[in-house]
């Protein structure tokens, strides 16, 4: 039967495509699939691509037969402006797509079909050092996982919605919603539905709702009284709050529902019907809101599920909306139009901290400009700005949300505004009559970031953002070449700071220094330990990573470990504002919380990496100091002979860097003479395995080079037949590696990559 496809009603791309990693990934799908793809048009600057996906389907059926085939239709989707930094979103292009009874698809939206939640973390980050056929992979193992009926990691909790397009945020606290309205209910309008009190927050571009208070039989003429008094008051009145009676309805204790909806209402009409499929009465809601004077007001609709949600204690799934109801619709006291609805993203409330004490500084700095102002960035910026420094500029994209006050700097009244904006208003809040110099931002726009004139008005770059993705940005961006540099992260569940401080000129690069730290690991038993205990938590995980939101943060993490750190980095940027260090510097800060509370400090001093080009393509390699000084030698002590080793190190698609670390003699069963070197195999293999291991398999191998004692400059044609051979073993690879090649002779030292 032919399958009915949603592709099959897209227009094709008539546009060109210019974007380099576009082109070649297309290509790569194209290779994958082995003929000519259709590009069709998707908009706002989108293609879509149909893609058939081979699933290994169990041999005694799929999980409560549901519907899954080996051949699945998917639709990949590329933003052809920002790709790869915007990861491609998966749609399935079936129209029969069994969508109700999976969990990890997202809301629908505009008509089209549901996106596939393929990552439990950002699929951004997921993909910034990942290919195209890695995604192809994951999505196969998606397909199986649901054929299979093993997409829930907690097979005893329940997996909530996917929800996207929200309007704005509601903040309440998920448990009191639960256990004092719905299973306690203070005000009984029927068994299945109740009123409580929420204040609208007006912010510049839309509206957010915080809970203020529940309803009672003793308090709500007050209430509605106070709301009433609100509501008369003047605009301009610093006194007037916008409270809003909201309402929440549910379904009674004998409808258990476990079925998924993608189609969220949008409107009055299909919030009838959304009600309905989930057995929720709503006429006693349609009457009083019929007669309520409020335009916009918050409705939550509770859903009981067979388990516990992931990520809380009850089995009811709460959904958010905001009802726009203007008198236009109402006509003789009914509800007579279909007005608009829009969907509300739940802020779960949390109780503040407090900021952590300071030290004084002098400030020297010209100017700096800081990435990302979430925990660890808030801790510094905050610390630095009670010092005085406040000639920052502070970028970050994202808004300040409810969870985010329990390690945060900001406090609850910042909640729903931009971050970077909040913390500026912060130091403004410390010097209260005082004019300071701190600007805020989303981001550097236009693509500023990338031009020099950028960054001329600063002497420092910041990056706290903890992000993978702009720290590969970061590492090859040529703009803030007259910047120092400095990155910091915590890692290892809080127990772990890294501060990494660039050189001079940038060598060693943030870049440099991470893999210089990876490396140490087969010398420095705790670096070892550490990186081996993120590789057993990352083989742990299934192959499909779901869970909560599927783009939320979902650390733990707690104030004081991030405090600890915070100060500690402070206080190191401060030494380095004031006498830069010409080195690079690796500063560690390590929490051990086992028996005692104890905090150890580390600092790892590096040198400048030797940098070259690959003499045949775009790709560039960074040598640890005193490797090629190794190379050297061997090849002057072979003679007149060829001789050659292994290179170990790290391999980052998304730059196009190889970075090599470490270093490995010719095997003792390799043979050379003056125009041929074979490199032989005799315990090559272990002492891989075992740097490999070591590092966590962070550090492997990466590479060759070999000696032409009498030339010539260039790879010979015996060696070309080598880079065959070793492109064929390379690809085959879990993780493939380009085939990285080097040659040494009097003259000098030529790396080749294919």
């Amino acid at each position: 039967m032919e399958v009915m496809t949603y592709s099959s009603t897209l227009q094709k791309y008539s546009g060109e495509i210019e974007n380099p990693y576009l082109k070649d990934s297309l290509a790569s799908l194209e290779r994958l699939a082995g003929r000519n793809l259709d590009i069709l048009e998707w908009g706002n600057q989108r293609i879509a691509i149909p893609f058939e996906i081979s699933v290994d389907l169990p041999s005694l059926g799929t999980h409560e037969n549901i519907d899954i085939r080996q051949i699945e239709p998917i639709l990949l989707v590329f933003d052809i402006l920002t790709y790869p930094e915007k990861s491609p979103n998966i749609y399935t292009d079936r129209h029969d797509f069994p969508k109700n009874s999976l969990a990890h698809l997202y809301i629908a939206s505009n008509n089209r079909p549901p996106a596939i939640c393929y990552v439990r973390e950002n699929a951004n980050e997921w993909y910034s050092n990942k290919r195209i056929n890695d995604v192809i992979i994951r999505i196969s193992n998606w397909f199986r996982a649901a054929a299979v009926g093993e997409l829930t990691e907690d097979g005893n909790q329940f997996e909530p919605m996917r929800l996207e397009g929200y309007y704005s945020t509601i903040l309440y606290d998920y448990n009191f919603i639960v256990n004092s309205i719905i299973e306690n209910n203070p005000f009984p309008i029927t068994q299945q539905f109740s009123i409580v009190q929420f204040e609208q927050i007006n912010h510049k571009e839309r509206r957010a709702y915080k809970f203020t208070k529940k309803v009672t039989p003793a308090n709500f003429i007050s209430l509605v009284k106070e709301i009433e008094e609100h509501q008369e008051k003047n605009k301009e009145d610093l006194t007037k709050r916008e409270l809003r009676l909201a309402f929440i309805i549910w379904n009674d204790d004998k409808v258990i529902n476990e079925k998924y909806e993608i189609n969220l209402p949008r409107n009055w009409e299909d919030f009838k019907l959304f009600c309905k499929s989930f057995k929720i009465n709503y006429e006693e809601l349609e009457k009083i809101i019929a007669e309520c004077k409020m335009t916009s007001f918050p409705v939550i609709v509770g859903i009981r599920r067979p388990k516990p949600l992931i990520g809380y204690s009850s089995i009811f799934e709460l959904m958010n909306f905001e009802f726009n109801l203007t008198k236009d619709y109402i006509v003789d006291g009914k509800i007579a139009g279909n007005f608009p609805i829009n969907i509300l993203s739940h802020n779960q409330s949390l109780s503040t901290a407090q900021a952590e004490k300071i030290s004084n500084y002098t400030n020297i700095l010209k100017r700096g400009v800081v990435f990302g102002c979430g925990a660890l960035g808030s801790k510094i910026v905050m610390h630095l700005a009670r010092n005085g420094v406040t000639n920052l500029t502070l970028l970050d994209p994202d808004e300040f949300s409810s969870h985010n006050v329990v390690r945060h700097a900001l406090f609850a009244d910042s909640i729903g505004e931009n971050k970077a904006e909040a913390l500026k208003q912060k130091i403004v809040d410390l010097y209260p009559g005082k004019s300071v110099d701190t600007l805020s931002s989303t981001s550097f726009k236009d693509g500023l970031i990338y031009e020099e004139e950028t960054f001329k008005s600063y002497d420092w770059v910041f990056d706290f953002t903890a992000s993978e993705a702009f720290f590969n940005k970061l590492s090859v961006l040529r703009s803030p070449s007259s910047c120092k540099i400095a990155s910091a992260s915590i890692t290892d569940h809080g127990n772990l700071g890294l501060l990494y401080k660039e050189g001079i000129n940038r060598n060693p690069r943030i870049d440099d220094l991470q893999v210089y730290l990876y490396s140490s690991a087969n010398d420095i038993p705790k670096i070892s330990e550490w990186l081996c205990r993120e590789q057993f938590e990352n083989s742990n995980n299934l192959l499909v990573r779901v869970g909560i939101g599927c783009n939320s943060e979902t650390t733990v993490l707690s104030d004081e470990k991030v405090s600890s750190h915070g100060a500690y980095f402070t206080g190191i940027l401060k030494r380095e504002i004031t006498s830069y260090t010409e080195e690079g510097k690796i500063y560690i800060h390590r929490i051990t919380d086992d028996n005692h509370y104890i905090i150890e400090t580390e600092i790892m001093n590096v040198k400048p990496f030797d940098v070259y080009s690959a003499a045949n393509s775009d790709w560039e390699i960074r040598f640890k100091s005193e490797i090629l000084d190794h190379v050297k030698k061997q090849a002057e002590k072979a003679g007149k002979s060829e001789t050659g080793g292994v290179f170990l190190g790290q391999c980052n698609h998304k730059t196009k860097t190889i970075y090599v670390t470490d270093l490995l003699e010719a095997p003792s069963d390799s043979k050379g003479n003056s125009s041929i070197f074979l490199r032989g195999f005799k315990n090559l293999s272990n002492e891989i395995d075992l740097i490999n291991k070591k590092t966590g398999g962070q550090i492997g191998y990466i590479g060759e080079w070999h000696s032409h004692p009498e030339g010539p400059d260039c790879l010979s044609s015996t060696d070309m037949q080598r880079v065959g051979e070793h492109k064929t073993e390379l690809e085959s690879l879990r993780t493939p590696l380009p085939v990285f090649l080097s040659i040494i002779t009097p003259n000098g030292f030529y790396p080749y990559i294919f």
